[in-house]
């Protein structure tokens, strides 16, 4: 009987202590390896998750392994109060993510926790204190104008802090609120209205003398035109008239050679020369005459030309 229940014992003993020897680690979790016997931290890092043969008297310490979120807000009842370069009151409201890096836990383990989790208030201060001290950087014109630029130079150095000292990395950082003076916030709001009407302005001026400027352009090539319409009409109406002005002078050489013929052959001249140009002109003669037409005409010798009749 007393063997049985030593045997007994001991399987349960063993049960219970292969249980306790098994601990299991969530993907989102990286853990050291902690002997709470001896305690002591293991100097291995485990970073895959599943269950996990830890031995006796040995426990996971876990750690986040994915973005943490630091919040200073109106709900926590932090906001940060601080000053800008010029001196102007801030309340500022805030946010920032931050990564845990792995390689680097058991030093932030030994460097910070009591007890676990104490890193965070760490974390909280630290950033309160760079915050507040960067803020004194940057004009209250520059939180109004460049807050995403301000939000950019202090994760730089959050990061650059926090890599070095406190074994994590800033992801990003998002400004939520940064209220300043009333009476700087209405007067910068008046000049940023002011800006924008002169900027609008500006631009109404500019597009108003671009369309003035194709306005002229137009004007110029219509007149360009209008021109080089005048210039082909001038052109024809010289060449129509010059060709009118050959036509009448070859007209006007021909009957001179004519009559000129007809003076020498007939021996016309003076009033007879010109009462036969007369005769002849009224009875369809000269130059211009149509040769193929038959012309039936009678001419009485002695009569006034204003008295021909013709039949």
């Amino acid at each position: 009987m007393a063997l049985a229940f030593v045997g007994t014992t001991l399987g349960i003993f063993l049960v219970l202590l292969c249980a306790l020897s098994i601990a299991s680690l969530q993907p989102t979790e990286v853990a050291l390896k902690y002997n709470w016997l001896w305690k002591t931290v293991s100097e291995e890092i485990v970073v895959t998750p599943g269950l996990k043969f830890v031995g006796p008297f040995n426990d996971l310490i876990r750690y986040p392994k994915t973005i943490q979120t630091l919040e200073y807000n109106q709900a926590h009842h932090d906001l940060l109060d601080g000053r800008t370069q010029d001196g102007l009151p801030l309340i500022l409201g805030l946010s920032f993510q931050y990564r845990l890096l792995p390689d680097r836990l058991r030093e932030l383990y030994f460097t910070y926790e009591n007890h676990v989790g104490d890193y965070e208030n760490i974390y909280k201060l630290a950033g309160m204190h760079m915050i507040t001290e960067l803020a004194t950087k940057f004009t209250a014109y520059q939180f109004f104008n460049e807050k995403q630029k301000i939000a950019e130079v202090m994760r730089n150095s959050l990061n650059d802090y926090f890599s070095k000292n406190l074994f994590a990395s800033v992801e990003s950082l998002q400004i939520s609120e940064d209220d300043l003076p009333e009476a700087f916030t209405a007067t910068i709001l008046t000049a940023a209205t002011s800006k924008q009407n002169i900027t609008r302005m500006s631009k109404t001026l500019e597009a108003k003398r671009v369309e003035f400027q194709t306005s002229r352009q137009i004007a110029e090539a219509q007149a360009n035109v209008t021109i080089q319409k005048a210039i082909g009409e001038k052109a024809r109406i010289m060449q129509n008239g010059k060709a009118d002005a050959a036509i009448i002078e070859a007209y006007v050489e021909a009957e001179l050679t004519a009559y000129g013929k007809i003076h020498k052959t007939l021996g016309l001249s003076g009033e007879e020369l010109i009462n036969y140009i007369w005769y002849d002109t009224l009875g369809g003669g000269g130059v211009s005459a149509d040769a193929s037409t038959d012309k039936d005409m009678e001419m009485l010798v002695g009569v006034n030309p204003s008295a021909y009749i013709s039949r």
